[in-house]
């Protein structure tokens, strides 16, 4: 898990998460904005039309004795007061409507934006950030920024927008008046920016708290067999408390902030209108002041500080929005690959197609080669790989055995490109690697790893992974290569059998043989085989090295293996110690040394179970 950073990040992503959403959807935003001045100037009117029934028509009369004189005017006053506040009633619903449709279009457009860039960012940012902080960036983030989108940004704009309209209605009638009211402004202008900066704070840990909580929940129950098998539950347990603890009190904090914002606003709003009635008392006596004025402003006043009021609350809304942008801008700040690009869309709930000629053409590979290639997977670290060399030509194939952190892994990463920064040169037909695009090297480069990763779907959709352009035809024949038809048909529903996520209702042979599938139906010119078949028993090994043999003369197979049968009839054998390439060559030339190779065969041998089939 990454430590919570104790201070937010300034201008992360902002920009460049929104713009261009907003821009998209700027028409929207455009009718919002228009619809504010209606709802201000209506709401404006009323407290005036108190003002004019009191001081021409209601005073007049009680003065005459004769209120009968103004029963009419006054009814029709009473009438265009109503039509008013039914229009400023609508005039709000419309605004409110169309401030939600904007802000669920921008939010939609944004969250997309995010997602796609999540599937672009290398794969070695994968290895060293949890899945559940990234699950809160798009989920829980999003909803904190589209209300302060929504409730924070855009509403205090409306509320900005009233408080001007008040103020100016306030200086015609009476400036004085008005004077006196904002005394109160820089009040709550200090109080206001004192509160902002500590409720963003803690509104920030709150973010990076409930991240740090959600991911550690979403490792917990991924691996909930492991901690149940072991024991660990109470353990497990326990640090989810501690981290969920962090997440309350920092919540606490930033509501204690907010909570204090509100009160401190609320006693202003009282304290002014304390220092109006004053003040207006002496000029009412002194026949500077009518009452009907007087009336209007003490209406003014409160519809005045009924907008600071909801802004004190749309500070905090605006800060948790601004935290959790924060938040989500830090995905924007980690670097792409500058040969990183989208792959083709694939429709994933689509059933496979019928048109073959929508595939993309395979990508020849005729050569691979290595040149002197050192890396330390962090600059201070030490390196894995020092000096490696080697070179594989189209159809042959490369085995690389070693022991446990020898550096096996790490030539397949660097490969598939999920690692960079090594130095020396990985070439690709000659290009250096880190200038050949994503999808050009997907169509070049298939990797089947020990452990398979399945998705919740039909295993049709599992060996296509929804490729335009696959057939059943196609996705049955991949199946008999690899002799995964078999199994197949025999699963209820046979191709249409959904598999729960992960794989869970298969074995780790059956998962296996659809992996193998999945890279014959992939086209590559090159395949990888990262022990892939230590999973797989001795019968299903050998199905697996039938179909391979047929790979091997059009094809490139790397394997990296712990069998013995699936390394001895490569074309040439690479040896990895620390890191170096000790040793090279064929089966029988490593065997005839007696070195590294020889002791690795013979340790595999004593331990190898009873051949099968002639299997070794």
């Amino acid at each position: 898990m990454t430590p919570a950073s104790k201070t937010p990040p300034q201008g992360t992503g902002l920009w460049q998460v929104a713009r261009p959403a907003i821009a998209r959807h700027r028409w929207k935003l455009i009718l919002v904005l228009a619809s504010m001045p209606v709802s201000a100037g209506l709401a404006m009117m009323v407290p005036y039309l108190t003002k004019v029934a009191i001081d021409e028509y209601i005073i007049p009369a009680a003065a005459l004795g004769d209120p009968s004189a103004v029963l009419v005017p006054l009814a029709r006053l009473t009438a265009l007061a109503g039509v008013l506040v039914v229009g400023g009633y609508m005039a709000d619903a419309l605004y409110v409507s169309l401030l939600q449709r904007a802000g669920i279009s921008i939010l939609q457009d944004m969250r997309e934006t995010l997602f796609q860039r999540t599937l672009r960012l290398p794969r070695s940012y994968f290895d060293t950030h949890p899945i559940g902080s990234i699950l809160t960036r798009i989920t829980s983030d999003f909803e904190a920024l589209g209300e302060g989108l929504g409730s924070g940004v855009l509403s205090m704009f409306m509320d900005l927008l009233k408080v001007l309209v008040y103020l100016g209605a306030m200086f015609w009638l009476d400036w004085r008046l008005t004077l006196t009211v904002l005394v109160m402004g820089p009040v709550l202008v200090v109080l206001i920016r004192f509160f902002q900066g500590r409720v963003r704070t803690y509104f920030f840990k709150a973010r990076q708290s409930l991240s740090d909580a959600t991911g550690f929940l979403q490792e917990a129950l991924q691996g909930m067999k492991t901690v149940q098998l072991f024991g660990q539950e109470q353990k497990v347990y326990d640090r989810f408390i501690e981290k969920n603890h962090r997440f309350f009190i920092a919540q606490n904090q930033s509501n204690l902030y907010d909570a204090l914002l509100y009160s401190l606003v609320e006693g202003v709003t009282t304290l002014a209108l304390a220092m109006l009635l004053w003040v207006a008392s002496g000029e009412l006596l002194a026949g500077m002041l009518t009452l009907g004025v007087l009336v209007a402003f003490l209406e003014y006043i409160q519809r005045l500080f009924v907008p600071l009021k909801e802004f004190s609350q749309q500070v905090a809304v605006l800060q948790r929005g601004r935290a959790a942008l924060d938040h989500i801008g830090d995905l924007f700040q980690v670097p792409l690959d500058p040969a990183e690009s989208l792959p083709p869309q694939a429709v994933w709930d689509a059933p496979p197609q019928a048109a073959e000629e929508e595939l993309p053409p395979p990508e020849t590979v005729e050569e691979l080669a290595f040149s002197d290639v050192s890396f330390a997977y962090s600059p201070q670290g030490e390196e894995v790989l020092k000096g490696v060399s080697f070179a594989v030509k189209r159809g042959q194939t490369l085995a690389i055995v070693g022991a446990t952190g020898s550096g096996k892994s790490t030539v397949i990463r660097l490969l598939t490109r999920a690692y960079s920064g090594y130095g020396g040169h990985i070439t690709l037909n000659g290009q250096e690697l880190s200038g050949v695009s994503a999808d050009r090297l997907a169509r070049m480069v298939s990797v089947v790893h020990q452990n398979v990763f399945c998705f919740q779907g039909s295993v049709a959709f599992n060996i296509s992974l929804g490729r335009p352009g696959i057939t059943p035809a196609m996705i049955e024949q991949a199946a008999r290569y690899v002799h995964a038809h078999e199994f197949i048909t025999r699963l209820e529903g046979g191709y249409d059998f959904v598999i729960t996520q992960g794989g869970g209702n298969l074995s780790s042979g059956q998962a296996q043989l659809i992996a193998f599938a999945r890279a014959i139906l992939a086209r590559t010119e090159l395949i990888i085989l990262d022990e892939a078949t230590a999973s797989v028993d001795s019968f299903t090994e050998q199905l697996i090295q039938k179909a391979l043999n047929r790979l091997y003369e059009d094809k490139t197979i790397i394997a990296i293996a712990h069998r013995l049968s699936t390394i001895r009839h490569a074309d040439t054998i690479l040896v990895l110690d620390k890191g170096h390439v000790v040793e090279s060559g064929d089966h029988q030339s490593l065997i005839a040394k007696g070195g590294l190779y020889a002791g690795l065969v013979g340790r595999l041998e004593s331990t190898a179970p009873p051949p099968e089939g002639g299997a070794v």
